[in-house]
């Protein structure tokens, strides 16, 4: 420890030399754009953060952009025209929409052409996953998502009957493991949708009661939600987060759990940098981690750290 904080005085020496200048905390929303052609448009999915815009181009055609499903069920974001609804064509060459609510997924297609149906996945805390029931398989077969999300299995239209099963054919008693020890339901035509929302961190197999001998089973990881920069994972960041994240590195300290919590500057990895940057935001004015930062959330970038179980 006493060398970890050796270097924690040089670093913040050379933080301080470099006087590293502060970001800026009011970053532009981002904007996005899906072009409508003929019969066609590109792209038909996005991620995007809320507070962000997607403008949808005209390029060729006469289209009638509605937000929702076709046929969506009133009530609901899958309405149609329920969030938006505009006129794309030669005289209405875009429409613009800011995207204000996270944490949803929301449809969209184009009424003079309802075949093509497309998906704006607008980031936040939670999400839902979908998992499709098809031909004594669950796609995908493992899923990875965070405490709060929600996951949604989907029968195909005319399948056979299966089930979705949490645990194992053979697991303990009073254990995960244990056959529908967390849910049992059917996926069937007529109940054709299950949701379940996973509030704890757990790595949860499941399998189809009638055909798990031909290989039908899944699995769910469900990380914790945490702060970025947090690597000691006491809720704040402070200095005690850069010797933490020192000691790991250098000190051949523990592997802590949520590794993804010591990668301070969102790079993917675990290294020197991510002490020099909770050391510069801390004391020289240096930009704040990327979120999730200030409250706990979920790291929705593509990258193979991870935070539990």
């Amino acid at each position: 420890m006493n060398h970890s904080r050796g270097l924690v005085s040089l670093l913040l020496a050379l933080v301080t030399a470099l006087a590293v200048p502060a970001g800026d905390d009011n970053l532009a929303a981002a904007e996005w754009e899906i072009l409508f052609f003929d019969s066609a448009f590109l792209p038909s999915t996005l991620t995007i953060d809320h507070g962000d815009t997607v403008r949808f181009t005209w390029v060729a055609g006469s289209h009638q952009l509605m937000s929702g499903l076709p046929g969506g069920t009133p009530g609901t974001p899958d309405e149609p025209g329920a969030l938006f609804s505009a006129t794309l064509d030669a005289a209405n060459p875009d429409y613009v929409h800011l995207f204000g609510e996270g944490d949803v997924i929301i449809g969209f297609f184009d009424a003079n052409n309802p075949a093509q149906v497309g998906a704006i996945t607008v980031l936040g805390s939670a999400l839902t996953f979908h998992v499709l029931v098809v031909d004594n398989e669950y796609i995908p077969p493992v899923i990875s998502i965070f405490r709060g999300d929600t996951v949604r299995w989907t029968h195909e239209p005319m399948e056979m009957l299966h089930t979705v099963t949490s645990g194992t054919p053979n697991g303990a008693a009073g254990t995960i493991e244990e056959p529908g020890a967390l849910f049992d339901e059917l996926s069937t035509d007529s109940t054709p949708v299950f949701e379940y929302l996973f509030d704890a961190p757990m790595v949860l197999p499941y399998f189809c009661t009638p055909h798990w001998p031909f290989g039908m089973d899944g699995t769910v990881v469900v990380q914790e939600l945490f702060i970025r920069g947090d690597s000691n994972s006491d809720s704040a960041v402070g200095i005690a987060d850069a010797v933490t994240t020192l000691d790991y590195l250098f000190q051949s300290a523990g592997t802590p759990t949520c590794l993804d919590a010591l990668d301070a500057n969102d790079d993917g990895g675990v290294d020197l940098g991510d002490a020099i940057w909770t050391l510069a935001y801390l004391f020289s004015g240096g930009d704040a981690p990327p979120a999730p930062f200030d409250e706990p959330g979920a790291d929705r970038t593509d990258d193979t750290l991870t935070c539990g179980p």
